[in-house]
């Protein structure tokens, strides 16, 4: 597992595991508002509305097929190698 801060507030992480054939990153997004994650062709796309702070993330999908979802509030994206 590594641990990388994606954003300047320090409430948002982004983790990466490694299962066997699978790779899953999992953004803790820190948010208790609203959260909806878009796919454009490679890129997976978030958007945040909070009270504390609204704002978009982008993140690269590899060439083949992730699953892309968000349940409370954290991002995940899983990718079979």
């Amino acid at each position: 597992m590594s641990l990388k801060r994606i954003s300047e507030r320090e409430d948002v992480f982004a983790r990466h595991y490694q299962y066997g054939d699978e790779a899953v990153l999992a953004v803790d997004l820190g948010v208790d508002g609203d959260a909806a994650v878009d796919v454009l062709d490679d890129v997976a796309i978030v958007v945040v509305d909070d009270d504390e702070a609204s704002g978009q993330f982008e993140f690269d999908l590899p060439d083949s097929g992730a699953e892309v979802f968000i349940t409370n509030g954290v991002l995940s994206i899983e990718v079979e190698q």
